[in-house]
């Protein structure tokens, strides 16, 4: 074995003890990578502005040459220029490559390192021919010296603000030199300039780093915009889910009360035209009494099935008014007459005083206010009046709904609109009423464009005032032809109608009530059963036809066949439908046909009969 010494290699503890003191490059590269992205976009800012702000630095040195080009240091200052020159030609061709290679562009890490090497080697030349310059020049040569150094440290800073040691280092590479020139030099203009230049880097180090901190505020107050704009859209986004989840849940509540309202009214119907046809019919005292409760227990239900779905469809926004023109006091009457016979069963005094006016309104959706205000007067007055009366005022109607009941406090005025709020009925006696009226109330009006208010003192009694629209002149006339045709002849009926309902219930509820009026009815059950009556040789004066009729068979469709089978197109036609919403009834009212929904009113029937008598006596030949 030879004695040759061995091969010592460095433990790990050496090679991190070297790169501590000598940092590589690759190390340094990272180190300048590390960058903010205000810093990055500052340092594209220095590339993109190279030409320019190196071309100025280039003047400056060239300024500086020829004014101490021919004095004793002028060798060394033109051996300055020379590497001054290359180091600008140098940073040109820096720009020109990352101007030109979009992969610079893209991975400017990679320009970081010989970037601000180059800056900092052109504020090195610069302190550097302070030191050449051994020789004082002429006063002209040293203001441009010196103004020439403080523009280009200047600059420098600001370009390099957000960077504080690279600023700082530029600015002391620069003036530092030039101060301790001046110093060495002596004499007051040196050392008046040095205090000058020295109070300069002073200032331009102190304006850099409030520039960096203004840039670093705006920066932070970017990226809180960006947040904020993030979490709007976030925000926005859950609004927008929780928008069409509100949505969602109410169409299917309307889905479910449409057909829960549908399934309802069917047999509510029956129920209604049975106990009005009993009451018809029937001489005995005791079952017209008996029947006369039906007939108000079936109201009642209508009532609340009504207000129920009026209040859905208000708030869901699917009721459409359809308007028209009709006298106030023809409406009224209507109104007031079922109501008239409450209050005097209670003792009280009923008064109607109104003079005639043709309005411009929802004839059904006002007869619902107007029913419900007049319910509650009544329900609520032990004792004395209640009164109806209307005047004209500042182109509108404005009803005013009297009584002299139990009153309201103040304290309950601000609610008494909303949905099954009562006062004074912690038992929920149904005879008291459900809370509901006066939410359909505050609903329908706002839907009507209805101005309602109330004034009530307790004890005293209450008056709830309503303001309807008038028609204009033009319209007024033609709503009077429409209401003096819709009142003829309805005490005594002697017309013949055709009544088709899939319905059983219904179809014979509705036979007996027209039969018991005094009509000459026939009923089917489906389209067959309704052309065999016609073949039969029964000429209808009128068709009464539900609107849905299976599950492919449609009313209107019904309506028109049996209009043709007949060679009467515009034979007087009345629909009838359980529906309160959808497509269907939408394209039944958009025919022009008469609608009404079930249960229906007695009274409204007899007026659509009142208008098939009028048409056929207009038709009939001469």
């Amino acid at each position: 074995m030879s004695a040759s010494s061995p091969v010592q290699t460095p433990s790990n503890a050496d090679v991190v003890a070297d790169e501590a003191v000598a940092p590589a490059p690759n190390a340094r590269i990272r180190a300048w990578s590390t960058l903010s992205d205000l810093q990055l976009e500052q340092l594209t800012q220095m590339i993109r502005s190279t030409p320019w702000s190196w071309m100025l630095a280039a003047v400056g040195g060239l300024l500086c040459y020829l004014e101490y080009a021919a004095g004793p240091d002028g060798p060394r200052v033109r051996a300055w220029l020379v590497v001054y020159g290359l180091v600008i030609a140098a940073r040109m061709g820096l720009w020109l490559a990352w101007a030109v290679r979009p992969g610079l562009r893209a991975n400017l890490a990679a320009m970081v390192w010989p970037v601000m090497a180059s800056n900092q080697l052109l504020a090195l030349l610069w302190g550097v021919l302070s030191a050449l310059l051994w020789h004082e020049g002429p006063a002209q040569a040293e203001a441009i010296l010196h103004i020439a150094m403080v523009t280009v440290s200047l600059g420098g800073a600001i370009r390099l603000s957000t960077i504080g040691r690279a600023a700082m280092a530029y600015v002391v590479l620069i003036l530092g030199p030039l101060v301790l020139r001046d110093i060495w030099f002596g004499g007051s203009y040196h050392l008046a300039m040095a205090l000058i230049v020295t109070l300069i880097g002073v200032y331009t180090l102190l304006s850099s780093r409030e520039l960096s901190r203004a840039l670093h505020e705006i920066q932070a107050q970017r990226r809180r915009n960006a947040e904020l704009v993030t979490a709007l859209s976030a925000e926005n986004e859950r609004s927008r889910s929780a928008r069409q989840t509100a949505e969602e849940a109410v169409a299917a509540r309307m889905r479910f009360f449409a057909s829960a309202n549908h399934d309802l009214r069917q047999p509510l119907n029956a129920m209604a035209l049975l106990a009005q046809t009993l009451h018809t019919v029937s001489t005995q005292p005791q079952v017209q009494a008996l029947s006369e409760q039906l007939v108000a227990c079936a109201d009642g239900m209508t009532d609340v099935v009504d207000d129920l779905l009026d209040i859905t469809r208000a708030d869901a926004g699917s009721i459409s008014p359809q308007w028209s023109l009709f006298a106030i006091d023809e409406l009224l009457r209507d109104c007031c007459r079922p109501h008239q016979a409450v209050a005097a069963a209670k003792g009280l005094t009923f008064e109607l005083a109104i003079d005639p006016a043709t309005v411009r309104s929802d004839r059904a959706l006002l007869t619902r206010v107007v029913t419900n205000l007049l319910a509650n007067a009544i329900r609520y007055t032990h004792k004395g009046a209640v009164r109806i009366g209307g005047r004209v005022d500042n182109g509108r109607l404005r009803l005013a709904i009297e009584d002299t009941g139990i009153g309201i406090a103040p304290e309950h005025l601000p609610h008494i609109f909303d949905e099954f709020y009562q006062i004074d009925n912690p038992a929920r006696d149904r005879r008291l009423g459900y809370g509901l009226g006066l939410a359909t109330v505050k609903r329908l009006s706002e839907l009507l464009d209805l101005r309602v208010t109330v004034r009530s003192q307790p004890g005293q009694g209450s008056t709830f005032d309503v303001q309807v629209p008038l028609a204009d002149a033009a319209e007024s006339d033609r709503g009077e032809d429409v209401e003096r045709l819709a009142a003829s002849s309805t005490a005594a009926l002697a017309a013949r109608v055709l009544v088709l309902d899939d319905d059983q219930s219904s179809l014979q509820a509705l036979q007996g009530l027209l039969a018991s009026w005094g009509a000459e009815v026939r009923a089917a059950s489906d389209m067959a059963g309704a052309l065999a009556c016609l073949q039969a040789g029964f000429r209808p004066d009128a068709l009464v036809v539900d609107l849905r009729l299976g599950p492919q068979a449609s009313g209107l469709q019904a309506i028109a066949d049996l209009r043709l089978a007949l060679n009467e197109a515009d034979l007087p036609a009345l629909i009838v439908t359980g529906d309160v919403g959808g497509d269907s009834l939408a394209a039944a009212r958009e025919t022009g046909l008469p609608v009404l929904v079930k249960p229906v009113r007695p009274s409204q029937l007899r007026a659509f009969l009142g208008h098939a008598q009028a048409w056929r006596r207009e038709h009939a030949p001469d």
